[in-house]
């Protein structure tokens, strides 16, 4: 049975009022709300950084939010200002529900089942993603390589971990929230439903810049992930399982070891590669989605009895 028990009462709120015309405009306003917003939040955030961190991290300096923005996540600073932009995307899914007549929950689901679901997904997705990690270093070669000192790296964490619940939230209150919700309210084929969500969120990861072999590589990898957090949300009944994958994610992607200058301003380590080293990118693409297929199959191992209970 494709909508379970639980998809259903987590799509029942979005029923009452599933017009299309709702559906567009949510997106159409929604949108508005997070490219307007997201730079209002990057010049206040980045006038809380100065005060946080100028006395803190020797050799920083205060950037216009011009500059900072300019260096794409390159800089603690700008990436710290990149993650908070995510605020404005989240309030945006909350402004959309709202022409529907619900609220920030109802995207969300069943609280205690979310939070139990979103530690459950963390703890596992940080076990297999170490594990599988630590062995392509060591099969493969690629040694990663230190970025900063683990006390200053340390320093950026407190606010660096909440930003990241904040854009993984965000994208997942948008696309498997919101979107998927609505859609589902409105049509009964998965393939609208579940599928166009998956293939937006994997467009919106579209990489311009590189290689354009690799470009479509990173977007079927990023679907997969999409589809794999879609599924998830449609066992559990809630956004916790999908937050919590991609939390975890994005934690070992960002933060622990990033491919340098690609959104890596606040990661531990660094890739002893980069964007242009396609030959090495493609194969690692690959095993990355078979890790993200042997995830989504113990979570839903997991998750699924406790749901069904």
């Amino acid at each position: 049975m494709i909508r379970t028990p639980k998809f259903e009462a987590f799509v029942a709120p979005a029923t009452h009022y599933p017009a299309i015309w709702r559906i567009l405009l949510g997106l159409f306003i929604g949108g508005f709300v997070f490219f307007a917003g997201s730079l209002l939040v990057a010049v206040v955030v980045n006038a809380l950084i100065a005060v946080r961190f100028s006395g803190a991290i020797e050799g920083y300096q205060e950037r216009s939010t011009l500059e900072v923005i300019g260096d794409l996540g390159a800089t603690p600073d700008s990436m710290i200002v990149l993650l908070a932009t995510f605020i404005a995307m989240g309030l945006g899914a909350v402004v959309a529900a709202a022409f529907h007549r619900r609220g920030l929950a109802s995207l969300i689901g069943p609280f205690r089942p979310a939070c139990r679901n979103f530690s459950r997904s963390v703890l596992l997705c940080a076990a297999v993603f170490f594990a599988v990690g630590t062995v392509m270093a060591w099969v493969l070669g690629h040694r990663p390589i230190a970025q900063m000192d683990l006390a200053t790296w340390a320093l950026f964490l407190p606010v660096a971990i909440p930003l990241l619940l904040i854009q993984t939230g965000a994208e997942e209150l948008v696309f498997r929230g919101y979107l998927m919700q609505a859609l589902a309210a409105r049509f009964r084929s998965a393939l609208i439903w579940m599928g166009l969500p998956t293939v937006l969120f994997g467009l919106a990861h579209w990489t311009p810049e590189v290689d354009p072999t690799l470009a479509v590589i990173i977007v079927c990898a990023t679907g997969l992930f999409g589809l794999a957090a879609a599924d998830l949300t449609r066992v559990t009944g809630n956004l916790g399982a999908a937050i919590g994958f991609h939390f975890a994610n994005n934690f070992f992607a960002l933060f622990l070891v990033a491919i340098a200058g690609e959104m890596s301003g606040l990661s531990l380590y660094l890739t002893p590669f980069t964007m242009d080293d396609v030959s090495t990118l493609l194969p690692l693409l690959v095993l990355d989605m078979i890790t993200v297929v042997l995830v989504w199959w113990l979570l839903r191992s997991w998750l699924r009895p406790a749901e069904a209970a």
